[in-house]
């Protein structure tokens, strides 16, 4: 794919007087504050020494065999038993992005979109992790689907109802009530509201805004949630849930840097 520039077309050439303007971006972030996702140092510090994947042993639970009651007989001796161990794989994204930017560009505009690069890097990555956190989901629910008899997802169609959300809990049986947050569609939202069946909580923060919960779940809504042939997916999940470690960039240039090429533009330059 070649490469695109933001050309002079794209811009907004105003008046001396006027002043250039930014439109937010409007997709939403609270996936970020829902307490789904935790960090761990010790993930962080296997990623540093490099590989594609980070293998994550680890022993599983003592088993559910019944305690036995004891004699007093010195030949019987209680049977051993054994515990088994798992293994985890940790994935390894690693991603980059640029934006050119003719020198021509910032003159007739009259503001520099370099600034703007600068400015709204958080909010970008957080918007592009949470597009490869969903692929990552999507993968989960692919590989339930193919391998496990679907015995985690709950099919509704296009539909969503009240009883829709517990049947698919207690897909878990009796650890049903360890779900905390759902991650929807707005669609399957409004489905909801028209319903009556959201309620609002004050955040904790003074002055904050009110927190929507379905049924005790906190109700995280994002238009990003995949759809396909008019089929939402709606996501459960318990309090930290997906384990997500950032490491810090080891480039020469850091985590963000300008490569300038004063001969592109026809002698005018492109950063």
């Amino acid at each position: 794919m070649a490469d695109a520039y933001t050309r002079i077309a794209d811009a907004i050439v105003p008046s001396v007087y006027a002043q250039y303007s930014f439109e937010e971006h409007v997709q939403s972030l609270e996936i970020y504050q829902a307490g789904i996702l935790f960090s761990d140092p010790s993930i962080a510090s296997k990623l540093s020494l490099g590989g594609r994947s980070v293998d994550m042993p680890g022993w599983k639970d003592l088993g559910n065999d019944p305690s036995e009651p004891v004699n007093d007989d010195p030949a019987d001796s209680i049977e051993m038993k054994k515990i088994g161990a798992r293994r985890e794989v940790a994935a390894r994204n690693v991603r980059a992005q640029a934006w050119g930017i003719p020198d021509l560009t910032s003159i007739l505009a009259g503001d520099d979109p370099q600034k703007l690069v600068v400015r709204r890097q958080t909010d970008y990555w957080q918007r592009a992790n949470k597009l490869t956190l969903l692929g990552i989901l999507k993968g989960v629910l692919a590989d339930n689907i193919a391998n496990d008899g679907s015995d985690l997802v709950r099919i509704t169609g296009a539909s969503i109802v009240d009883t829709d959300i517990i049947e698919a809990a207690y897909l878990v049986g009796d650890r049903a009530d360890k779900f905390k947050t759902i991650w929807m569609h707005s669609k399957q939202m409004k489905a909801l509201k028209l319903a009556d069946l959201i309620d609002y909580v004050p955040s904790s923060e003074q002055g904050g805004p009110l927190i929507p919960y379905y049924m005790g779940l906190r109700a995280v809504v994002d238009d990003d949630i995949p759809v396909a042939s008019g089929v939402y997916t709606a996501f459960m999940f318990k309090d930290k849930a997906i384990l997500w470690n950032e490491l810090p960039v080891n480039t020469e240039g850091g985590p963000l840097e300008f490569d300038r090429k004063p001969r592109q533009g026809h002698g005018g330059g492109v950063m």
